[in-house]
């Protein structure tokens, strides 16, 4: 089981780390041109903000792991980030983005399993 956490934790880390930089990082014309439409609804700060917000979630999913500092962070992290797949998932339910709400639960599903982990 300690095996499948730490992958689990690695493969989110890694997910939502990439995608907080790529939103914190490119302009708003290249995040729509890769399919990421909705951030022509929101200001930029606003997008920019999600991915930074992203990048220290994922950074909180793995770093207490490799230091055994504040292990808590997982936990906190884990929830904030599910409760961001939360708000993803009503985004695209709003626009009928059916197939968007999955990758959503998926990712859902697997921050609660890190956070039920963490208790």
């Amino acid at each position: 089981m300690t095996m499948i956490l730490l992958i689990v934790k690695i493969v989110l880390a890694l997910l939502f780390g990439l995608a907080g930089i790529m939103k914190a990082t490119r302009s708003m014309e290249q995040l729509a041109g890769m399919g990421m439409t909705w951030v022509n609804e929101y200001p930029e700060n606003s997008v920019r903000l999600i991915g930074i917000l992203e990048l220290m979630g994922g950074l909180g999913l793995i770093l207490p792991t490799l230091t055994g500092f504040l292990p808590v962070i997982t936990l906190m992290s884990s929830v904030c980030l599910a409760v961001t797949m939360i708000l993803a998932a009503l985004h695209h339910y709003k626009h009928k983005e059916f197939k968007n709400i999955a990758i959503n639960v998926v990712f859902l599903a697997l921050c609660a399993f890190v956070a039920y982990s963490s208790l």
